[in-house]
C-alpha cells in the first residue's frame, strides 16, 4: 500500500485541455512516485484518448515526455506505472494538467490518483 495518495477530481465534462486543474499539493517529505490510477464515470468516445500529466514544480514526473497516462476512448479506468524514478522532494508543488481530450464525446467526472512511497 502507498504511503501517500494525492487525489484530483475534476467534475463534469472533460471537454478541453487545461493546466493546473483540480488543485495542487505541497509535499511534506521526500517521496518516490509508484503509480497513477485514472478513472471516470462516463467514457469518452471516438478515437483520441484523455491524456494527463502530473508535474513536480512544473516538470513532468513521467519518464518519457511523449508517453503519459491516458484513458482510451471507451475505457473507464487505467493504472500507469511508467514514471521517472527520481525522488520528489519535500516542499515540491505537485499539479495536474489535462493535455488532450477525446475528440467526439468527452469523458466525465475524472479522478486521478498518484500513489507515492516514502524514500
Amino acid at each position: 500500500m502507498a504511503d501517500k495518495i494525492l487525489r484530483w477530481y475534476i467534475d463534469g465534462s472533460i471537454a478541453r485541455a487545461k493546466t493546473w486543474v483540480g488543485g495542487s499539493y505541497k509535499l511534506d517529505a521526500d517521496y518516490k512516485p509508484v503509480r497513477v490510477n485514472m478513472s471516470n464515470r462516463e467514457v469518452g468516445r471516438l478515437t483520441l484518448p484523455t491524456v494527463i500529466d502530473i508535474n513536480d514544480d512544473g516538470v513532468s514526473i513521467f519518464a518519457d515526455v511523449g508517453i503519459r497516462p491516458a484513458l482510451l476512448p471507451y475505457q473507464t479506468e487505467k493504472t500507469w506505472t511508467t514514471m521517472n524514478p527520481n525522488v520528489i522532494r519535500a516542499d515540491s508543488l505537485i499539479t495536474l494538467d489535462i493535455d488532450s481530450v477525446c475528440d467526439e464525446t468527452p469523458c466525465r467526472d475524472l479522478t486521478v490518483e498518484l500513489e507515492l512511497d516514502l524514500t
